[in-house]
């Protein structure tokens, strides 16, 4: 697992899963009479990725055999990006991080939320997203968030989650543009609808909080 990435961004702790046949779990259903059923062990992992150099690329190796009486097998790795705290873009703002999902069984687990709808992928993968700086101004709550925005997940070509068959090398090479920042503004008062300030000052007014990914591509 390889992340090369933007002198601005930094990544997180890598959220790894293996799941076992062999040792079975047991957990609470209401379904049946017994109230209890059996499912797969899961034996999940924190890995932290390791610096190459002076460079800004990490890197781990992460085992698809976790081996054990057990018999573990990779089943998810989840890997988290985010703008640094300590860069003047993010001052004053609370950073959001962007997830990257790894399928290597149907019986993943979200972690704390899926990014978007599954996408089959074959072999080794190579991952270049254009991401955007967005900062969003909440006035209900009087709070500014900044994510880096990468497209509608909701939307297969922009997903981040990826059921891997075959797959012995990930690498996520995203391509930031820190110059093209959109803002998000909430209505003072409700209801209303967003404003959007897209990098070359033009706006529109949407609902919900996805600004147009293609018009932001329009100007890199």
């Amino acid at each position: 697992m390889t992340v090369k990435l933007p002198p601005q961004i930094e990544v997180m702790p890598v959220d790894v899963l293996y799941r076992s046949d062999k040792c079975q779990r047991k957990d609470y259903d209401s379904t049946t009479e017994s109230h209890i059923r059996e499912e797969r062990g899961y034996n999940p992992k924190i890995i932290r990725m390791k610096r190459q150099d002076e460079n800004h690329v990490w890197q781990s190796k992460i085992a698809l055999d976790g081996g054990g009486k057990c018999e573990w097998k990779l089943s998810t790795v989840r890997i988290d990006i985010q703008l640094m705290k300590n860069i003047p873009l993010t001052q004053g703002k609370n950073p959001n991080s962007v997830s990257y999902v790894f399928a290597f069984d149907d019986e993943f687990y979200s972690g704390g939320g899926l990014p978007g709808q599954k996408k089959e992928v074959q072999g080794n993968l190579e991952i270049k997203t254009d991401l955007f700086p967005m900062v969003y101004i909440n006035h209900a709550f009087n709070e500014t968030d900044i994510d880096m925005f990468g497209g509608n997940v909701r939307k297969t070509q922009w997903s981040r989650l990826f059921r891997v068959h075959n797959t012995q090398e990930i690498t996520i090479a995203p391509v930031l543009h820190i110059n093209n920042v959109v803002v998000l503004e909430s209505p003072v008062t409700r209801p209303g609808k967003v404003t959007v300030t897209y990098p070359d000052g033009s706006t529109e007014s949407i609902s919900g909080i996805i600004p147009d990914y293609k018009k932001l591509l329009s100007m890199i």
